[in-house]
């Protein structure tokens, strides 16, 4: 089986991902970062703001499940339409934006999940909160596990 170009193209497109701090506008540690206990300490975190940062991290974790599942089977979809033969450009441009609108629903929620951890926060909280994301982001491209409490590793959650 011959891969043409628009096939690889196709290919390198649906597996693109941003790197982390690239291509982010904003953007906060990822997991449950409000239980570790340093950072939680430097935000000055209340009992009543992480009760509702995990409700709203409950509620749209639910729904994110579904939207990176449709994310996945529309990748599929657009890597199938473009190994069909005979090749159906056509086809493949409606797999691609199917693909598209489905990321788009993802990324629309991702951001309303950080609307809603916005709305949790003081201003002085979420300041510091994209300091420390933003020091986060620097160790990490550095490849460096700060023991700290503070590098990519401790602001994981625990499982």
């Amino acid at each position: 089986m011959r891969i043409g170009p628009l096939a690889l193209t196709v290919g390198m497109l649906a597996t693109l991902e941003p790197l982390p701090g690239h291509g982010q506008v904003l953007q906060v540690p990822p997991g449950r970062w409000w239980e570790r206990p340093r950072v939680a300490e430097e935000l000055v975190l209340t009992a009543e703001q992480r009760e509702q940062l995990e409700a709203a991290s409950l509620s749209h974790a639910r729904e994110l499940v579904d939207l990176k599942a449709a994310v996945e089977k529309a990748e599929i979809d657009l890597r199938a339409a473009a190994d069909r033969e005979p090749f159906d450009a056509k086809a493949v441009r409606s797999a691609f934006a199917a693909l598209q609108q489905a990321r788009m629903r993802m990324e629309t929620h991702r951001f309303e999940m950080l609307l809603a951890v916005r709305q949790v926060l003081t201003a002085r909280q979420w300041e510091r909160l994209k300091e420390l994301t933003r020091e986060w982001v620097r160790e990490g491209e550095r490849g460096k596990d700060i023991r700290d409490g503070m590098g990519p590793r401790s602001l994981r959650p625990r499982l």
